[in-house]
């Protein structure tokens, strides 16, 4: 079968599964990342300084695997965190002490204070120009010396003196090399993207939303500071990440939607059962994911909701959805009633665990992946999976559990 057939048998697999149909057999997508990497002999170090030098694995991945559609990995350019000074990243590499085999860190960082949230529901870009990015980024603290809040003529040309202030001209001198290394970047990384089709596997999504809520907590506030706030000052935390929502996500969804876009993947970190109440859950963190989720339906994409962690008590209020709209991915729940429930309207991407793919025996693995397809495949609408985005795997249970889906997921 050339490329071109294999690319449209592929897609027309997955996305029979991704609008609750049944396809010919249950479509095995494994969302990889790191496993390009150390599956094949190249470090996160390398791929951070110049992602052409996962090229090889990823055509070898493609060619060994045949898998019905691929990802890519997401991954911050080194060049550009170190040409900003960032300092809420520890990546690898002897500047931050991380081995060129592991993959970067993100901290938890308190970038936006508690008394700040008027200033910023007030003003959300002047805030995350003048305030946030000098407190993430060291070589950008000059930025703090801006102020553009007086829109008449003469004070507006005034402020522009800010730009006489050596650190001010510091911080655009690194804004200009994080910009240069961010559009190499950018162009060596669409080398990467265009093997996938070349290898007759079409990309399962084609962009990313990060919701708001978890944009908020993970830039602004931090994450451990936003789950105290549901407590705290919910009302201020609600109107923050609406006011962020307003003008972050229809132009980001349009976007994608320009460029061809047809599914959108949304990790959700912030809503794990940990985290919140299911009653915190149900006011202030669904409605921000549902908005995203119609957002992205309204503009022809489907939306892949990524459920970290666990979610167990989630299931009912994500059922709130339009049939056959959305795909589910999930970490770590009972999938029996996720059948039950959001089986019933939407397609669930099962969630075989990273870490039986990396340390069990194949029997292990073998008997994980039956029990998933016996369980989420009756009636279609459902991809095969694993649990996380995928970095460590034993090469052989990888082949047990490709084989076991191709062959035990039929649909008969």
């Amino acid at each position: 079968m050339d490329r071109e057939q294999l690319l449209k048998e592929r897609e027309e697999r997955v996305e029979t599964a991704a609008t609750m149909g049944i396809p010919d057999r249950v479509p095995w997508v494994p969302m990889v990342s790191g496993f390009y990497m150390l599956g094949y002999q190249v470090s996160f170090y390398d791929f951070m300084k110049d992602p052409r030098t996962v090229k090889e694995g990823v055509r070898k991945f493609c060619q060994e695997y045949e898998p019905d559609a691929g990802s890519l990995p997401g991954f911050y350019n080194m060049d550009s965190l170190e040409a900003l000074g960032t300092t809420f990243i520890r990546w690898p590499g002897p500047e931050c002490g991380v081995p060129l085999d592991v993959s970067f860190q993100h901290l938890d960082m308190e970038a936006l204070m508690e008394d700040e949230y008027e200033e910023f529901i007030d003003d959300p870009t002047h805030m995350i120009l003048t305030k946030i990015l000098p407190r993430k980024h060291s070589r950008l603290k000059g930025l703090a010396k801006l102020d553009f809040h007086d829109i008449y003529d003469k004070s507006l040309i005034d402020s522009f003196a800010a730009f006489t202030d050596p650190e001010v001209w510091e911080a655009l001198e690194a804004m200009k090399r994080a910009g240069e290394a961010s559009n190499l970047f950018r162009k060596r990384m669409g080398e990467v993207m265009g093997i996938l089709p070349e290898e007759g596997v079409p990309h399962l999504v084609q962009g990313g939303l990060t919701i708001p809520f978890d944009a908020f907590a993970d830039s602004c506030r931090g994450i451990i500071n936003t789950s105290m706030d549901l407590i705290r000052c919910p009302e201020d935390l609600e109107r923050a990440v609406n006011s962020l929502t307003n003008f972050t996500v229809e132009k980001a969804v349009k976007t994608a939607a320009a460029r061809g876009a047809k599914r959108i993947i949304m990790p959700l970190h912030m809503g794990v059962d940990e985290f919140m109440s299911p009653t915190n859950y149900e006011k202030y963190y669904w409605p921000n994911l549902k908005r995203c989720i119609n957002t992205i339906i309204k503009y022809g994409m489907t939306p892949i909701a990524f459920c970290e962690g666990h979610y167990n008590s989630r299931l009912e209020v994500l059922c709130d959805v339009p049939k056959g709209k959305v795909i589910y991915m999930f970490e770590n729940v009972d999938i029996r009633r996720v059948k039950e429930t959001v089986g019933k309207v939407a397609c669930v991407a099962g969630c075989v665990p990273n870490a039986l793919l990396a340390y069990g025996k194949p029997e292990q693995v073998e008997a994980e992946t039956k029990r998933q397809i016996d369980i989420l495949a009756p009636d279609g609408g459902f991809i095969m999976n694993c649990s996380a985005m995928l970095d460590n795997a034993d090469q052989k249970n990888m082949h047990i559990w490709r084989d076991v889906t191709y062959q035990y997921g039929e649909y008969k």
